[in-house]
């Protein structure tokens, strides 16, 4: 068993009611603390998906972004259209260390070329083709997007009208429209979902966004991606 100190960065749903868990390392090294890599915690069911008794707290919560976790892990799982993988130690419960003040992000942003982006596809996936070529990579990124708000749309799928929440933005003169998968965000802005009519809401301060998106494992040949967390800095 390994035992690595994560900060949670993204707490998100994936196939209700399991999660995707995902942050960065916290390394102690000479009585010093630093920021290692992504990690993100993964099951060997449901595509990697964690169901709570996977990644309760000892408190027998759910783990919240910007809480510092201790997490006991067996391995890496080896993908490499998501290198920051590691398989769950089972039957383990992870231990909350302590938790961050959301004014640590901005240190933690990141400041990709694109997001993922292919030109091939609509902004919101990917092919592996394209993702295999791309310098650098990495399937989970925090960064500052240049322009941010939400979005409630209805599509109708073999006759069933079924609501979505997605998250629109500008990243380095590119726009993206992805699916919305952070399960707290919404509380503030759209309480009432799925009620909530269609339509554009505005976050209160665009530029205080900080966004936490993830590329999913493939799904008929395509990674999709998702906003997993959104951010608000203080004023």
């Amino acid at each position: 068993m390994i035992a690595k100190r994560i900060l949670v960065l993204a707490n998100s749903t994936k196939h209700y009611p399991n999660s995707c868990v995902a942050g960065r390392e916290q390394i102690e090294e000479g009585g010093k603390t630093r920021w290692g890599g992504w990690i993100r915690p993964v099951s060997n069911h449901d595509q990697g998906a964690l169901d709570f008794a996977e990644r309760r707290l000892s408190a027998a919560v759910d783990p919240k972004p910007l809480d510092v976790v201790q997490v006991p892990l067996s391995a890496p799982e080896n993908i490499p259209l998501q290198p920051e993988n590691w398989l769950i130690e089972s039957g383990q419960t992870w231990v909350k260390a302590s938790a961050m003040e959301v004014a640590v992000l901005p240190t933690l942003a990141e400041k990709p070329e694109s997001i993922w982006f292919d030109p091939a596809q609509k902004s919101d996936r990917a092919s592996a083709p394209v993702l295999h070529i791309l310098a650098n990579f990495q399937s989970l990124y925090l960064f500052r997007p240049e322009m941010f708000y939400f979005q409630i749309r209805s599509r109708v799928w073999d006759g069933c009208s079924k609501k979505q929440k997605r998250g629109i933005f500008n990243y380095r003169g590119k726009h993206y429209n992805f699916p919305l998968t952070d399960p707290l965000i919404g509380r503030k802005y759209f309480p009432d979902y799925p009620r909530t009519p269609d339509g554009d809401i505005q976050p209160a301060d665009s530029s205080r966004i900080l966004l936490c998106v993830s590329l999913t494992p493939p799904f008929h040949d395509l990674h999709y991606k998702v906003i997993a967390t959104v951010f608000e800095l203080p004023a």
